[in-house]
């Protein structure tokens, strides 16, 4: 018993589960939220890629903070002298803890916004002697007419334009046309002066009308007339329009609006064809041609848009919101790594207990997200305000077991494989070989990274696209944890046996894997089989990771060390997924995503093929290294603090499985 609790963690093991309860609250669920918030889609990834990418601010400041602080007093956190509890490290987390509890609620508060799709209503053009208006119908009851301030300038092309007599009830004019332009053939015009007269009519011997090929209808506008030609069957005609007054109601009846000329207008029509009367008064009508497609159109965006709120306010205020908030979860990510380091006290003469603690926290994982969802399911009205409050309050009760608990044990071990000072000072010249694996090791955990957030960053969308419910969503977190929780308790034995590159490359094979079974799904129960490959892909690669960094990165620097890590996956690598997996812009998006899916499966298959090859083919025998005797004063050190093998076999490059620190391999 007394070797699966250590009662001198419980209280960290107690803080991570805090973290990741409130966690798995709230991040299956954020890519829904931004949408029920009413930004579209484009602008949910904008900020799912942006987000991260700011976010490694946190792991990136902090962790080289703290161990700048905690520079000569004698414990990495703050701690005083050996028996420090590592007040420093405490605190700094309790306060990210706090405000990521604060700043996720903000979002809960960032205006709703609405935006309907957009529907082209008819536009007409008619122009008599006292001037030309342009008609358009009525968007929808509780959206009347377009407006805007002043006058709008631009061109409206018109045509299949017809002499007839206009009425107060506007018959003639909404009467379907006798003959249909072409909406794509431009055509040349030709322009007369102010106050032009048409050419004179030529007899006709049928009552059809005027020959327009000798009689056109003439446009006259600010000056200036256009003559219409019936087998050109285009004309642009610049102009500007008022927006009509919101009192004048007089064509509502009708469902129409009238935007009148901002300039003098008018239409000349041959007076002994058309007669004013009491019955007749002789307008030209004109077909409006593409009127919200024309290029430097004066109706551009004047289609009906039906908009409650501000969405450039909502998405502003989200997208602010959200890359503060993100910035802490993932910078508390990285300080409990160095607490679960620093705690568990392992040096190179035996094993420490990290995996255990991350297993602990993981069983909130599996327990809360499905609850959260399911909470969120029953309060239609206000679905995200559960798992919100649930996330601020697992957050707030970790922050306090920090700040409460000072016998926390996170003050650095007496004895540790990269010792600061004294007669254990490890060379400078070894610690520097480790720069190079260093930086292949967080390459390969950001490609990583990559490929898990293709498939998490938009996931709830597909899971509501297949009709999953919000509880299913939540579920497919409990079904990735579940496996995790034994896989972690006994993680550090795996790691042992299998060597850290090797779950690296079953790392990418099961990506390749979970993304060809994330390709053929059509269902819930696809999806979420496919979320069982989790643990080989997330849990065991991220305790690897800590483990790793662990050894590679030397005390002084124990919280920089572990946010490596977090940078290279939860920052980098999810940035650069969520741009590549919001690559799906293709209708259905369903089959878009899919088709990325595939993509991203043979990427993963490529990188685990390469990286099987490059690392058992090349570097693991070149990095070879035969066990020799340790300088005399490291084994008098290791003989007085411990037990000693009688070997030194410093870390190389891409340890292999031959290469150990303690009884670790790599």
């Amino acid at each position: 018993m007394k070797q699966l609790v250590n009662k001198n963690l419980i209280t960290l093991k107690c803080v991570l589960f805090c973290f990741l309860s409130g966690v798995g609250c709230i991040f299956p669920f954020l890519p829904l939220h931004m949408l029920s918030v009413g930004l579209d889609r484009g602008e949910a990834r904008l900020i799912s890629a942006v987000a991260p990418c700011i976010a490694l601010l946190g792991p990136a400041i902090l962790g080289p903070l703290i161990d700048k602080l905690s520079v000569g007093r004698g414990s990495t956190g703050g701690g005083n002298g050996p028996s420090g509890s590592g007040r420093l490290l405490r605190m700094v987390t309790a306060l990210c803890l706090i405000l990521s509890a604060l700043f996720y609620t903000l979002l809960l508060a960032v205006p709703y916004t609405e935006r309907h799709t957009a529907r082209r209503p008819q536009v007409l053009f008619m122009c008599d002697a006292d001037g030309a208006y342009v008609m358009q119908e009525v968007c929808t009851e509780g959206m009347r007419c377009n407006r805007w301030p002043g006058e709008k300038t631009g061109v409206l092309a018109v045509g299949a334009c017809e002499y007839g007599c206009a009425d107060d009830n506007m018959t003639w004019v909404l009467e379907p046309f006798t003959t249909t332009s072409t909406t794509t053939t431009l055509s040349p015009m030709y322009n007369s002066v102010a106050n032009a007269t048409p050419p004179a009519p030529v007899e006709q011997d049928d009552d059809d009308g005027m020959d327009f090929e000798t009689n056109p209808p003439h446009l006259c506008y600010n000056g200036t007339c256009q003559v219409y030609m019936a087998h050109a069957g285009r004309m642009r005609v610049p102009l500007s329009l008022l927006a009509p007054d919101p009192l004048d109601n007089a064509t509502d009846e009708y469902e129409w609006c009238t935007y009148r000329t901002g300039l003098p207008s008018h239409c000349l029509v041959p007076a002994d064809k058309l007669e004013y009367s009491e019955d007749c008064r002789p307008a030209v009508r004109c077909q409006v041609l593409d009127p919200y497609d024309e290029p430097g159109g004066v109706l551009a965006d004047a289609e009906c848009r039906l908009v409650i709120g501000d969405p450039a306010y909502s998405f502003w205020t989200y997208f602010v919101i959200r890359v503060l908030a993100d910035i802490w979860p993932t910078a508390a990510l990285a300080l409990l790594g160095a607490a679960c380091v620093i705690a568990t006290r392992e040096t190179s003469l035996g094993r420490g207990d990290v995996g255990r603690q991350l297993a602990f926290g993981t069983i909130g994982l599996a327990i809360f997200p499905p609850l959260a969802g399911l909470a969120a399911q029953e309060m239609p009205e206000t679905p995200y305000l559960v798992p919100f409050i649930m996330h601020a309050v697992f957050m707030i009760i970790g922050a306090i077991i920090l700040l409460v608990d000072k016998n926390m044990p996170l003050s650095t071990p007496e004895w540790w494989w990269h010792t600061a000072t004294g007669v254990l000072a490890m060379p400078m010249n070894v610690i520097r070989r480790y720069g190079a694996e260093t930086a292949a090791v967080f390459a390969v955990v950001a490609l990583l990274g990559i490929l898990w957030s293709g498939i998490d960053a938009y996931l709830p969308w597909t899971v509501r696209e297949v009709n999953g419910t919000l509880t299913e969503l939540g579920l497919m977190m409990t079904v990735g944890a579940l496996p995790a929780i034994p896989a972690l308790w006994w993680a550090e034995a795996l790691v042992d046996y299998i060597g850290h590159s090797n779950v690296f490359i079953m790392a990418f094979t099961f990506y390749c894997l979970r993304y060809t079974g994330l390709a053929y799904s059509k269902d819930y129960i696809g999806l979420v089989s496919c979320e069982v490959l989790e643990v080989f892909t997330l849990s065991l690669v991220w305790v690897t990771a800590v483990l790793y960094f662990r050894h590679l990165v030397p005390r002084k620097y124990t919280a920089t060390g572990q946010a490596l890590p977090v940078i290279a996956h939860f920052c980098l690598g999810r940035c650069i997924g969520a741009i590549i997996s919001g690559m799906v812009t293709l209708e259905p998006p369903l089959e878009s995503a899919r088709d990325v899916c595939r993509a991203l499966a043979v990427v993963a298959l490529l990188a685990a093929a390469i990286y099987l090859g490059l690392y058992h083919l090349l570097l693991a025998p070149r990095c070879a290294s035969p066990a020799q005797s340790p300088p005399h004063h490291l084994l008098q050190g290791l003989n007085t603090n411990g037990a000693s093998n009688g070997t030194y076999s410093p870390m190389r490059v891409y340890h292999e499985e031959r290469s150990r620190k303690g009884h670790f391999r790599y």
